[in-house]
Order: structure tokens, then sequence, then C-alpha cells
């Protein structure tokens, strides 16, 4: 088992069949005592908004454990349609006694209800899809997206939550073409990019500014 210590609180997370030699992406910065993504998850933390979080891409839940455990959240969803990152994640959400604050989904996000062929790790897989606002009622405050390139239709399916609630946004682009997908569903509810960018993979930050100060 590996601990972190951040801000006082301890998290945990599973090492079982982990090689220290080739530990992967998300192991080696646990490994060395940080979180992966460390720098982006410390911003959201010190932005100290409350409510509901929503870690849609959650792999073996890393951000999920951290958004539960070092922020203020009240409750945390958390999306990964994998099964053995879902069984990971799990794991990691026992060791830190998080089962009744995370809500977890095997569901892949869309802005339909039906299927999509995506291939994820190398590997061709037909995802069930559902739209966020059908799996989440009530105010959320915090969404994070990181999922291959679907992040704009995901948001497309949360046009609800992104109207009544006006959520502070991370979502992940690759390219031009991604980031105006995701612009072109988050403009109409008064969001901007406000030029802050995160992480190897790109991830983007877009708020409403008249509600943009801290929660």
């Amino acid at each position: 088992m590996i601990e972190i210590k951040y801000a006082g609180k301890i998290c945990r997370f599973d090492d079982e069949g982990v090689d220290p030699e080739c530990p992967g992406t998300m192991y080696g910065p646990l490994l060395r005592g940080k979180f992966y993504e460390h720098a982006f998850l410390d911003y959201i933390a010190s932005l100290q908004i409350p409510g509901t979080y929503l870690d849609v891409g959650a792999c073996i839940g890393t951000h999920t454990v951290f958004f539960a455990l070092c922020c203020p959240s009240d409750r945390v969803y958390a999306f990964e349609p994998r099964s053995v990152a879902m069984q990971r994640l799990r794991r990691n959400l026992e060791l830190n006694g998080l089962e009744s604050r995370v809500e977890t989904s095997q569901w892949a996000l869309s802005d339909t209800e039906g299927t999509v062929d995506v291939r994820l790790d190398r590997v061709n897989h037909t995802l069930h899809t559902r739209r966020l606002d059908t799996l989440v009622k009530g105010p959320v405050a915090v969404i994070k997206l990181d999922i291959e390139g679907m992040e704009a239709q995901a948001l497309a399916g949360a046009r609800e939550i992104l109207r009544n609630y006006r959520p502070r946004v991370f979502a992940e682009a690759h390219t031009e073409e991604e980031m105006a997908g995701i612009l072109s569903v988050l403009e109409p509810h008064g969001y901007q990019a406000t030029g802050r960018v995160f992480n190897a993979s790109p991830t983007y930050e877009f708020m409403v500014p008249s509600t943009g100060g801290k929660r």
C-alpha cells in the first residue's frame, strides 16, 4: 500500500502488482510521494469550492480520492467504464473509507444514450453511454473530464447541470478541433477559458466570469 500525505490528510492507494521498476504513468508519481498531476490537483484544492465534484475518466481513482479527502466536497461521482480500472478504483476507495461519500459508475458519458466504439489501452471497446443530466441530480460544483476526446459529447449531455449550477470545468483537449467542440457546448452557458492550462495532456479551465469567485 502507498500512502501520500497532503495538507494533513493521508491518502492510501493499492499497489498490488505494481512493478516499481516500471510503475506506469499514475503509479510513478505515487511511488515518489506525489499525486499524478499533482500541481493540477493542488490548484483545484486551492480554490476551496464546496459541493459535489465529478471525476469523469477516473481511472484508478487518484483524483477521486483527492477530491473526497483534500477538497471541501460533500460528494464525489467517479465515472470509469473500464472494468480493470474500476476494480482498482473501488479498492482505493475502500482503503480510504470513502465508499459512502463516492458514487462510482461504469457508464461512458455522451450526449445520447446508446453505445460508442472506442480504442482504449490499445484495445477496442464498445461502451454503453448515458447523459450526465440523467445520472447526477442536484447542484454540481466541479467537473473534471479526461475521456480521450469525448469531453465535448459528455458536456453536451450535461447542459442542465451547466445551465443551472455553472460548475467550474476542467477538460482535456489535445487538438484545436477538440477545444472548439468543448467551447461550442460551454459558451452558450456563459463559460470562458481562463487561460490556465495544466498537465502533460493539456487540461483547460473554464468558468462563468460572473460567478467566478470562490464559492
